[in-house]
């Protein structure tokens, strides 16, 4: 119960209340884990606040990723207990303080849980949910006066001198608008894909893929990462189930199965790796310092990305000299490194090294040992995101090409179960994976669009159901959905002669400049910020963009 009922719109609606009157308004669009996470960030303020938390869903608190309307009972979320941030408690003792009837069709149990297992993404859904539940609760228990509207769509926002105005679609289509003095946009994610051709739309593994009537026999996925994972488990769903047996786990077929057959495509053809064992929180570095970073960037932007992989390579070879002395890695550099540690992968069969993996992972895990090398690069990452806005775009591009790609193979790794599944799938002979290369791919509809065909260097394939799983891109100012605000922004951002407006209209504390003075809107939405910071996903990036946002929104003027 979100014991929203009869709660005011805005302060000044509560004259007959007999709490203070709340010193500032603020408007949160978006109950996901961001909006969540921001929520608990302004609870904590000692000053009355209203705040009014905005979710065009049914269900605010849970998330679409965690959402019963886009995850099924198999998809795993991406994350270890262990590394989720904590709310009102830690991901494993709410898990811990679950009856075993709950937990059950999750195939867990309390005594079971730990803080490095992976849960379905629906359980995680449930937990942000009663997290947000007991926030709202807290929050009031503060003398904060907090009113959540589900169901209610914002479709525009106005940042005036003295406030923002949001205009809102109720559940029932009718429009208000109400004011506010601060706002926080927390909406989530935004799986439009811009490079289609006009008149194609693909299913995504969630709203599109868990809906459709039919999908099959013959389909193709495009992204071989979580998101890809999660569209061939949705369609084994439909064909069949998982099996765990003695000898492993395997993929039985329903006698009614039609010949099912889905293929995996990427650019190099690589499946992700399995999530390796490392030491939790991050052990500091010795080369790869603060103060060495900062030291580096005091030679500007020219030339940074450089230096920086000078300092990523010293760490390397003082965290695992045999790594570091390996005739691949001699003489690499920033440009060639992805390209050395991806050589053997790319050599071998994607399952063949999927499988080795999965072993050598389950073995590291049972003994606590962790593989010096990626945990290395597991915990520069953040720094070079940090610092990836300062880059030039010439150093910006080449990382894109280079580092980039090896950073996101490191963090992106995948729960045990994730490849075990896609393993299992393989050997039923349901699953291969396709390299596309490197040469732009086409995408185009067929025999009346009841088909679709991907057209890549090497050749075609046909498919009856082609899906876009290669999870958030980044947006840009020209896809903020509130078009005042978005005029507002780029008008604020011309006045100061700037070439790339969104990214420079931001404050240290995400807010957006539209105005003179401190901003009155803040852009918490990840699919806005990874342009910038291309790190900055999943749920800690979640949790550290609140935080940030938080601690503006409430410093004095």
């Amino acid at each position: 119960m979100l014991l929203n009922e009869r709660m005011p719109d805005h302060p000044s609606q509560e004259s007959q209340a007999k709490q203070p009157i709340a010193n500032e308004s603020i408007a949160i669009i978006g109950a996901g884990p961001t909006g969540v996470y921001t929520l608990l960030e302004l609870v904590r303020s000692d000053s009355p606040l209203f705040i009014a938390v905005f979710e065009k869903s049914n269900m605010a608190g849970v998330g679409m990723p965690y959402s019963p309307d886009y995850a099924t009972y198999d998809m795993l979320a991406n994350i270890g207990s262990i590394e989720i941030p904590p709310l009102t408690e830690t991901y494993l003792e709410w898990l811990q303080r679950q009856p075993e009837s709950f937990l059950a069709p999750y195939g867990i149990t309390p005594a079971t849980v730990s803080d490095r297992g992976f849960y379905p993404r629906l359980l995680l859904g449930m937990f942000f949910r009663d997290q947000f539940e007991r926030i709202l609760i807290e929050g009031r228990d503060r003398g904060h006066k907090i009113v959540v509207r589900e169901r209610h769509d914002v479709v525009d926002i106005c940042v005036t001198e003295d406030g923002v105005e949001l205009t809102y679609e109720h559940y029932d289509g009718h429009q208000d608008t109400m004011s506010y003095d601060r706002l926080i946009i927390a909406s989530g994610h935004d799986w439009r894909a811009p490079d289609l051709p006009d008149g194609v739309v693909l299913p995504n593994p969630w709203s599109g893929l868990i809906e459709a009537d039919t999908v099959g026999p013959s389909i193709g996925i495009i992204g071989t990462s979580l998101s890809g994972i999660d569209a061939v488990v949705a369609v084994a769903g439909r064909i069949g189930q998982f099996v765990r047996a003695d000898d492993g786990l395997s993929f039985q077929v329903n006698d009614e199965d039609d010949g099912t057959h889905i293929t995996m495509l990427s650019r190099n053809g690589l499946l992700p790796e399995t999530d390796f064992y490392c030491p939790l929180p991050y052990e500091p570095l010795d080369v790869f310092t603060n103060f060495a970073v900062d030291s580096t960037c005091v030679y500007g932007s020219e030339g940074l990305l450089d230096r920086l992989f000078e300092l990523f390579m010293r760490q390397l070879a003082s965290a695992d000299p045999e790594f570091a002395a390996q005739e691949i890695m001699k003489n690499v550099n920033a440009d060639t490194f992805a390209a050395a540690v991806f050589s053997a992968r790319l050599k071998a069969d994607p399952f063949v090294w999927a499988r080795r993996d999965l072993e050598q992972t389950l073995r590291d895990s049972a003994n606590k040992h962790t593989i010096a090398w990626r945990y290395t690069i597991l915990r520069m990452h953040e720094e070079f995101s940090d610092l990836y806005s300062v880059m030039t775009d010439v150093d910006r591009d080449r990382f894109d090409r280079g580092l980039r790609r090896v950073f996101v193979d490191n963090y992106a790794a995948v729960p045990p179960l994730s490849m075990e599944r896609l393993l299992a799938l393989s050997d039923a002979g349901i699953l291969d994976v396709v390299a596309l290369g490197e040469d732009p791919y086409e995408v185009e509809e067929f025999d009346d669009g009841k088909r679709i065909a991907v057209i890549h260097q090497d050749g075609r394939l046909d498919f009856d159901t082609l899906v876009d799983a290669r999870g958030q891109r980044a947006m840009s100012l020209r896809h903020l959905p509130f078009a005042t605000l978005r005029d507002q922004v780029a008008e604020a951002a011309k006045a100061d002669d700037t070439q790339d407006p969104l990214h420079v209209s931001l404050t240290d504390g995400f807010g957006l400049r539209t105005h003179q003075g401190k901003p009155r809107a803040y852009l918490a939405a990840i699919s806005f910020l990874i342009a910038s910071k291309p790190f900055v996903q999943g749920l800690p990036g979640s949790h550290e963009i609140a935080q940030a946002v938080g601690k503006s929104v409430l410093a004095p003027a």
